[in-house]
């Protein structure tokens, strides 16, 4: 999916600090950070701003480990109040939403963008929490049981976080039980909007509206229950599972590695075992099962009528 870095929103706190709070030296840097952030939105050409996005999420990684790791230890102590009282602390802590729920707040706002894409697929989506890299989400609504759908949605959902978050570990999502009378849409049309990033320069990189193409990957009669299949799609490997009379695709390699999963992979019921490593994954879904670590990553797929189509996505990075 498409970058977009919005590093610093006006650089203003969430609770605007009074403008004598701060030192004068540390209110006319922010003055005179949001005077270049402008400048470079007008000015600079696309290579100067990728590069200036890639600082800044390479800044916000290193400053945001840092802090988070700082609050955790002030409130273990007792001592996160009385340290906040300090106008520069406190506009540090605000920058990088330390308060409570800042995480899962960054997160619903890297979402915000999806929904559309999201609803049109009659799902909805709620941010449940965030810790530490790892953001827990519930799909529900129409499409939330539907094995194409809810692949597509998640890919969607998860490269949105991976682009959004410079800190993003993984995804764990609930899936709300479907609402009667749901009918499979089978060919999603809609497109996914471009997400916001985590860094907060707002539109300091215009992304091209990614879309997503359909490519026919293998008859589904391949993939009977219990069979896992490795197919090439545009030069990708893609791994196909059949259970229970339903499909799932994913990424073919083992997480963190370059090996393929196809190349012996077994089913224990819905567990997926990785033929190098022993690693073992929920097939519904890609979650790691035997250690915290990466999931699978997740291909959107769908079935028209006899035939199985992987979704690629085109306009940004995927």
């Amino acid at each position: 999916m498409a970058r977009r870095a919005e590093a610093v929103a006006d650089l203003a706190p969430a609770a605007p600090l009074a403008a004598d709070a701060l030192p004068a030296a540390v209110a006319d840097a922010v003055e005179r950070l949001t005077e270049l952030v402008a400048t470079v939105e007008s000015d600079a050409d696309e290579r100067v701003q990728g590069l200036l996005v890639d600082l800044l999420r390479a800044v916000d990684i290193v400053h945001r480990a840092g802090l988070r790791r700082l609050d955790a230890v002030l409130r273990e102590a007792d001592l996160r109040e009385r340290v906040l009282i300090n106008p520069e602390v406190r506009l540090l802590f605000d920058l990088y939403d330390l308060g409570d729920d800042g995480d899962r707040l960054r997160a619903e706002a890297v979402l915000e963008a999806a929904r559309p894409y999201i609803e049109s697929h009659g799902g909805q989506l709620a941010v449940l929490d965030a810790v530490g890299g790892v953001v827990t989400v519930r799909l529900a609504g129409a499409c939330a049981g539907c094995v194409g759908s809810t692949a597509t949605l998640r890919h969607v959902i998860e490269q949105a976080l991976r682009d959004g978050l410079p800190d993003f570990e993984r995804m764990e999502v609930e899936i709300a039980p479907e609402r009667p009378g749901h009918v499979h849409v089978r060919s999603p049309s809609a497109q996914p909007a471009s997400p916001p990033g985590l860094i907060q320069i707002d539109n300091l990189r215009r992304p091209e509206r990614p879309t997503l193409d359909w490519r026919s990957a293998m008859p589904v009669a391949e993939v009977l229950p219990g069979t896992v299949r490795g197919v090439a799609v545009e030069g990708l490997g893609v791994l196909v599972v059949g259970l229970d009379g339903e499909v799932y695709a994913y990424r073919d390699v083992c997480p963190g590695t370059p090996l393929p999963l196809a190349s012996g992979a077994r089913l224990e019921g819905a567990t997926l075992v990785c033929p190098w490593h022993g690693c073992r994954f929920d097939i519904r879904g890609g979650r790691r099962l035997d250690a915290e670590g990466s999931g699978l990553g997740v291909m959107p797929i769908a079935v028209v009528g006899a035939e199985i189509r992987i979704g690629v996505l085109r306009g940004g990075r995927s």
